[in-house]
C-alpha cells in the first residue's frame, strides 16, 4: 500500500495550531495507520514523506516536516515496531536532506531489519531519479527493468486529501493501483478506516487490464 499524507498545512490553519504540531501529529497518525496495515497482513507500505519538488517550500515549513520526520524515524518506529519483523528503508536523494534527517534514516535502517513488514519512506524523492537508477541496475545485472526497482508494485494508494493527484508517487509501480482520495484529514484517520479500505480492496477483483 502507498500512503500520501497530505493536507496538514490546511489542517493546521483550520485547527489554529502550528505546523510543527500538525506534522508531529501527522507522524503519530501515520504510525497508527502502519500498525493497522501490519495487522491486516499487508507486506509493504510506502510513505510519501517529501518529493524533491517539496524542497522548494519555505524553510519554516520544511523545518516542521524535518522535525516530524526525524521523530517518526528515530522515536516512533523503534518504539512501536518489532525490529525482528519490521524493516525500514528510506529512498531519495539524501544529499538534499539535513544531516540529522540522514542520520535518523541510517539508524532506522540499521536497527529495523525484519522482513515480514517493510516500511519504505520516500524523502527528497523524484520519479525520474528512480527510473534512471533502475535503468542502470537493469543494465548492470542484465535483468528486466521491472525487476530493477527497489520498491515493487503497489496495489492501493491512499492520499489524505480529495485532490485526485499522485504528485509523482511511484508512477511505474502504481500503474494498476486502486487510488483512494480521502475526505477525512490525515490527523483524523483511524485504524478502522484502514481496516475498511483493505477489506473493500480484498473484496474486489483485481483484473490489472485483463
Amino acid at each position: 500500500m502507498g500512503l500520501i499524507p497530505d493536507g496538514l498545512r490546511r489542517w493546521a490553519r483550520a485547527h489554529h495550531t502550528t505546523l510543527t504540531d500538525a506534522y508531529r501529529r501527522g507522524a503519530e497518525t501515520v504510525v497508527e495507520l502502519l500498525l493497522a496495515l501490519q495487522r491486516n497482513q499487508v507486506q509493504t507500505a510506502t510513505v510519501y514523506n517529501l518529493s524533491r519538488a517539496n524542497l522548494a517550500r519555505p524553510s519554516h515549513e520544511l523545518d516542521a516536516v524535518y522535525a516530524a520526520s526525524i521523530h517518526f524515524l528515530a522515536t516512533l518506529i523503534p518504539a512501536r515496531f518489532d525490529p525482528a519483523e519490521c524493516g525500514v528503508r528510506v529512498h531519495g536523494d539524501r544529499a538534499l536532506l539535513p544531516e540529522e534527517f540522514v542520520a535518523a534514516a541510517r539508524a532506522a535502517e540499521t536497527a529495523m531489519t525484519g522482513d515480514r513488514f517493510r516500511i519504505n519512506v520516500l524523502a527528497a524523492y523524484d520519479a525520474a531519479d528512480e527510473l534512471r537508477a533502475a535503468h542502470r541496475r537493469a543494465l548492470r545485472d542484465g535483468c528486466d527493468i521491472n525487476d530493477a526497482f527497489d520498491i515493487g508494485e503497489v496495489d492501493l494508494v491512499l492520499r489524505t486529501t480529495e485532490e485526485p493527484l499522485l504528485s509523482g508517487f511511484l508512477p511505474i509501480q502504481t500503474q494498476y493501483a486502486r487510488l483512494l482520495f480521502s475526505t477525512t484529514p490525515l490527523n483524523e484517520l483511524t485504524a478502522q478506516h484502514i481496516d475498511d479500505f483493505v477489506a473493500d480492496y480484498r473484496r474486489s477483483p483485481q483484473l490489472r487490464g485483463r
